[in-house]
């Protein structure tokens, strides 16, 4: 199961800091920024996130600005297979968009303006109402896409 995470990073718009992606999984799709965990290194949901920014948003970060959203995992998600992803938002609010990286092209999205973007099937469907939601506690649910696009959240 490969490990990833996923950055929700906001400006005091309220607009949420995207990427259509240049890579598969989600090429060509409007995604947050984020990556791979180095599990090879022990690296952690948060220390993947503080590098990710760095990384791809040019953010400088440190730990006590992340907090975990939620934890998703998805069944042979395509392209990539199983996985679990560490959604972490970032608290501090962005002033600037960040210039486009080698993993896609940045843009800022209201809310209101979701549905009218190409946002990969399980966002739309099962994660994007709980991140709007603001929870203070994370949330957990877990993704079956062996028939994708058919999509199921598997209960327990």
């Amino acid at each position: 199961m490969i490990l990833a995470t996923l950055l929700y990073i906001q400006n005091d718009k309220g607009e949420y800091l995207l990427m259509e992606r240049q890579k598969n999984p989600n090429k060509g799709l409007i995604s947050p920024p984020g990556g791979k965990v180095e599990t090879g290194s022990a690296e952690s949901p948060v220390f993947c996130a503080i590098r990710e920014a760095k990384e791809e948003c040019n953010i400088d970060s440190a730990s006590n600005d992340w907090k975990l959203a939620g934890i998703v995992t998805e069944k042979e998600y395509p392209h990539i297979g199983n996985v679990m992803i560490f959604l972490m938002k970032f608290i501090p609010r962005i002033l600037d968009i960040p210039a486009d990286c080698i993993e896609g092209n940045f843009l800022l999205i209201h809310p209101d303006n979701f549905n009218s973007h190409n946002i990969p099937e399980t966002d739309k469907k099962f994660i994007w109402s709980r991140i709007f939601d603001d929870n203070p506690e994370p949330f957990f649910i877990s993704l079956d896409c062996t028939e994708f696009p058919e999509i199921m959240e598997i209960n327990y």
